[in-house]
């Protein structure tokens, strides 16, 4: 394998993945900076409370969307192209059904979730506003954050790029409109939300159709129990890093509203928008490397694979310095853009700083965990999502918080991020140092 083309091809994956992440970031981000300078602290608040009720849309999608992809170029790899055709199928169907049946059943228990999750009052009532409206569309998320990983992984990575920024840019538009010019508020941020969730969904499946879908026979679109059976054994990771930011929203939500009430909520609503954004930028590093890592799995080439991880390492660490040093010195015109009240100026930016401080290691725990997910070692993946929410983080909170109180909350995600990645250099280490067969490959 020549050097200069496994390079050409990791950039190709590499950039458009992590752009598209981020891009996708700035849908919540985009409604907070509206809603935060129109209606106020609480309804910022608010978006932050009920959040993990629409990632738990995203996550699905997202995992399933990956669970195809991956089995998508691991036939590939091994010239299975009927295989490939019925992963393809069978991840569309899926998402169909997902969207659908998700919707419904969050419509029904949003009442419980929003109490579970803390909300009163008239954080209540603007938590309830907008969430009510992302699920009567909720199918679109679903396809919209569903659909791009299977185009990302056919190579058509600028195609992703495009689709997905049609869509934040038509949320931009429609949260000026609806909020601020027609004064709709929350409702209206969230019915911004998904008219561009829709624009994403329609410009994949347009892509897909005329590439791809028109040749597929209808018996490809309905899963075999093995086929769905290797979609989430692979997508219950990605799932996780979607799913798991938001268990520790929660977390922190709870610990915010013991030691800080409704200003911590606030605070931690400006941290959450900032650290999603940082968390789907470098794992979109993971992302942008599985479908070659996915591809050379099904070729058996392992030296490659050592090769791409190494290289994507060192990105990820380049990536994490530059969004510390970002958020480090300009920390204070990113408070003012929330509409963050004076009072809380100032603690805001202290713990922005404090959160970035674990930027470096969420980029080596997101990217070792794509590597095991891309490689067949799913057991390491959900192993290292996982530990997370389930028992690192609680602990740091609980320990952090009570000795530090407000200040240490801020601190316990840093400190679960650091423990995490250890423990994902543990699993990786037999793999850290590339096979003799690629010496004289440079990075």
């Amino acid at each position: 394998m020549e050097r200069k083309y496994l390079n050409s091809k990791f950039w190709k994956y590499i950039l458009p993945s992590m752009f598209t992440m981020l891009l996708s970031g700035f849908y919540s981000i985009v409604d907070g900076l509206f809603v935060g300078n129109s209606v106020g602290n609480d309804a910022l608040a608010a978006i932050n409370l009920v959040y993990p009720i629409q990632v738990i849309l995203n996550a699905s999608a997202i995992g399933i969307g990956i669970g195809g992809a991956v089995a998508l170029s691991y036939y590939s790899g091994k010239n299975e192209n009927k295989k490939a055709d019925q992963s393809l199928g069978s991840t569309i169907t899926l998402l169909i059904v997902t969207g659908v049946v998700l919707s419904i059943v969050l419509f029904f228990a949003t009442p419980t979730l929003l109490e579970l999750l803390g909300a009163s009052d008239t954080i209540y009532e603007y938590a309830y506003d907008y969430i009510f409206v992302i699920l009567c569309g909720g199918l679109l998320p679903v396809l919209g954050n569903g659909l791009s990983p299977l185009i990302r992984n056919y190579g058509k990575t600028i195609v992703a790029t495009i689709c997905m920024s049609s869509g934040l840019i038509t949320n931009i538009i429609l949260d000026y409109v609806f909020v601020f010019f027609m004064g709709m508020g929350l409702a209206g941020a969230a019915m911004a939300t998904i008219i561009a969730q829709g624009v994403v969904a329609f410009s994949c499946l347009v892509f897909l159709f005329s590439s791809k879908l028109k040749e597929l026979s209808f018996s490809c679109y309905i899963p075999s129990t093995s086929l769905i059976k290797r979609i989430i054994t692979v997508g219950i990771s990605p799932f996780g890093q979607t799913m798991i930011p938001c268990i520790m929203i929660v977390l922190t939500n709870w610990t915010c509203i013991i030691y800080g009430g409704n200003d911590a909520l606030t605070i931690y609503s400006v941290i959450s928008y900032v650290l999603s954004s940082a968390q789907l930028l470098l794992q979109g590093i993971g992302d942008g490397v599985q479908p070659l890592l996915s591809y050379y799995h099904g070729k058996g080439n392992k030296d490659v694979i050592h090769y791409l991880y190494k290289k994507a390492f060192f990105v990820s660490i380049g990536v994490s310095f530059v969004l510390f040093m970002s958020i480090y010195l300009f920390n204070e015109p990113l408070t003012g853009l929330f509409g963050v009240s004076n009072e809380l100026y100032t603690d805001t930016k202290l713990a922005l700083i404090i959160t970035s401080l674990s930027f470096p290691f969420i980029g080596i725990s997101r990217l070792t965990s794509a590597v095991f997910y891309a490689s067949g070692r799913s057991k390491n993946s959900t192993f290292l999502i996982y530990i997370e929410p389930c028992l690192l983080l609680p602990i740091f909170l609980i320990v952090f918080s009570s000795l530090f109180q407000l200040t240490g909350v801020w601190c316990a995600y840093p400190a679960t991020q650091v423990i995490l990645s250890i423990v994902a250099l543990v699993l990786q280490s037999p793999n850290l140092v590339a096979n003799k067969d690629m010496v004289g490959v440079s990075i």
